[in-house]
């Protein structure tokens, strides 16, 4: 029976062995036999980060499938839409190594930057793409928020990457709106140019856009023109035209936007880009 346990206790001895001896678990809860070579990631938009969980390994070779390689333990990369093959290769002390390959598909919408804007008539028509914010940005009153954000909604329509967003906060005054002043007057006596385009979305509500045109900032308001178009659909982009073209004379310095003017404040947010004069 001594034997017998004997045997028993042996065999016991040399199964542990084989089981806790020749296999570990890295930090992540994975089992790595010997060397070996092997990532996770950690994937943001077109951006990747290579996280390194090989096993008995002391230095790294990467080659990220876009034709940048590296030594470094977890690389980060930042990809153009495509498909990418990533090797990682592991070596140990003894100059071994192992190999192991991912593929990643990478499909993600890339705006448009905007790349040429002008805000001032002086410099010819205008062309408001929100290519910078600051000075450029129309200024929200009647107690709601505008500022340029990203573009929420990238389509056929804009693609651009800066848009200007407005929001009419809860409770705000229901003359509420955006505007701006010119750094030159547009003078409809000295130009041909009288009908302007702006691109609009609106995430909660559609509604009446009304493009005015005031002879100064408020209060030398007199004379103004005021247009309206509708937007008609909700979470796209559409093209909104105004056409001042009967208009025969007049000077305008300031230019102002409202959606939906004259109702009660609900909280509903709208975007508008490329204001363009033609």
């Amino acid at each position: 029976m001594r034997f017998l346990n004997q045997k028993i206790s042996l065999l016991f001895v040399v199964l542990a062995s084989l089981t806790f001896g020749s296999c570990e678990d890295n930090d992540d809860g994975i089992p790595l036999i010997g060397l070996e070579a092997k990532f996770i990631t950690s994937i943001n938009a077109r951006t990747i980060e290579f996280i390194n969980i090989s096993n008995d390994a002391t230095t790294f070779s990467w080659d990220l499938g876009n034709g940048t390689t590296t030594t470094l333990v977890n690389p980060t990369e930042t990809y153009d839409n495509g498909t990418y093959t990533v090797t990682l290769t592991a070596f140990d002390g003894n100059g071994n190594s192992e190999t192991f390959q991912d593929t990643f598909i990478i499909d993600v919408e890339i705006c448009d930057d905007e790349v040429a804007e002008n805000t001032d008539p002086a410099n010819g028509d205008l062309n408001w793409t929100f290519l910078t914010a600051g000075d450029n940005t129309f200024s929200a009153f009647g107690n709601t928020a505008g500022f340029i954000v990203d573009n929420p909604v990238l389509d056929n329509v804009n693609s651009s990457c800066n848009v200007q967003r407005f929001e009419k906060t809860t409770g705000c005054e229901t003359f509420a709106g955006l505007g701006i002043a010119l750094d030159t007057p547009l003078d409809f006596s000295a130009t041909t140019s009288k009908t302007f385009t702006m691109k609009v979305l609106a995430e909660t509500q559609i509604t009446e856009v009304t493009l005015r045109l005031e002879f100064m900032a408020f209060p030398n308001t007199e004379p103004s023109q005021d247009r309206v178009a509708s937007i008609t659909q909700l979470g796209e982009w559409q093209e909104l035209t105004f056409d001042f073209t009967d208009v025969p004379s007049g000077t305008f310095q300031s230019m102002i936007i409202y959606f939906e003017r004259n109702a009660t404040c609900d909280g509903d947010i709208y975007y508008f880009d490329d204001i363009i004069q033609q």
